[in-house]
């Protein structure tokens, strides 16, 4: 399982202002993927159990990812992963419970990878310093509706936008097409008020992003890379990270949710090419054990990052 995609889950659970993380919390969410962007499909159920304390967070994910290829064979694989982010030490553990493997990062070295990366991007892009950050149009629909996650009330919210772009042949595009593709993207949440337990894990997360690079400058800038390339997964990560801005806006929490990017593939006009449902199926606040968020024993170095290489 990749840590974007829980992360993604993660994303669209919170929706909350920053604030500083006091209490110890702890919420679990269940997510279920199809991803249609490689030609055959990618599906993936993962449950993900999320814990907060003091400048610490620990993400334990399990599930199964499938793959279904054209001619109809589908591979399945179960995973066992934790990613362990401590403030206190400006460090990441990603850590492969199957293997018993372990990639350790530093918040600054992951910075500066970014800007490396991003600087290469925008060199190979020719995109200038000062061009202006993309925006789309999102229409925002509060339909009224009063619906309840697991004991928990909340407002039924949909976003929804749509991108008109000439795509090229790459990931998810089979060939060039003559004229502007059409994409759509669509957020239906469930909203809830403010729930504590989750604005100390956003809090942390908002922090952490800011030391690794990963929100501010940094994020305009990979929305204007995403914006200048042409291939179908650039056109997704555009859009939704646009959506999730102003579902950001929209304060709350999403106590659920689906996200559907649909548009062409193969021989169809509009089809579904990624779609994620999600829901917060338990919050708690109490007391965790601090052992819980160490590096456990037993595990070694994953071959792969000891010189340096990321996975």
């Amino acid at each position: 399982m990749r840590r974007g995609v829980l992360l993604a889950g993660l994303g669209a659970a919170l929706a909350l202002s920053p604030s500083i993380a006091r209490a110890d919390a702890t919420y679990e969410m269940t997510l279920r993927t199809t991803d249609t962007l490689v030609g055959g499909t990618v599906e993936l159920e993962q449950r993900i159990v999320v814990g907060v304390k003091g400048g610490r967070l620990r993400q334990e994910a399990t599930g199964i990812r499938a793959v279904v290829t054209r001619r109809g064979a589908r591979y399945e694989k179960p995973g066992h992963r934790l990613t362990l982010e401590q403030l206190d030490h400006g460090r990441r553990f990603e850590i492969d419970l199957d293997a018993a493997t372990y990639d350790e990062e530093t918040f600054a070295d992951a910075r500066q990878q970014r800007e490396t990366q991003l600087a290469a991007a925008e060199k190979a892009l020719g995109i200038a310093p000062r061009e202006a950050t993309p925006s789309l149009p999102v229409s925002v629909d509060r339909t009224g509706e009063r619906l309840s996650v697991h004991g928990r009330e909340c407002e039924r919210v949909v976003l929804r936008s749509t991108r008109e772009v000439v795509v090229v042949g790459g990931r998810g595009a089979p060939r060039t097409e003559p004229g502007p593709a059409r994409f759509a993207m669509t957020f239906d949440l469930c909203l809830a008020p403010d729930v504590a337990p989750l604005a100390e894990a956003q809090a942390l997360e908002a922090r952490i992003a800011d030391l690794t690079g990963a929100r501010g400058a940094p994020q305009d800038r990979q929305l204007r890379v995403f914006a200048r390339r042409r291939d179908v997964f650039a056109v997704f990560e555009l859009m939704h990270r646009l959506l999730e801005r102003e579902q950001d806006r929209l304060g709350g929490v999403a106590l659920s949710w689906e996200r559907v990017f649909s548009g062409p593939r193969r021989d169809e006009p509009q089809a579904t090419l990624v779609r994620q449902r999600g829901e917060i199926t338990r919050i708690e606040s109490g007391p965790l054990d601090a052992s819980a968020f160490e590096l456990p024993l037993g595990l070694t170095r994953d071959p792969r990052s000891a010189g340096g290489e990321k996975p």
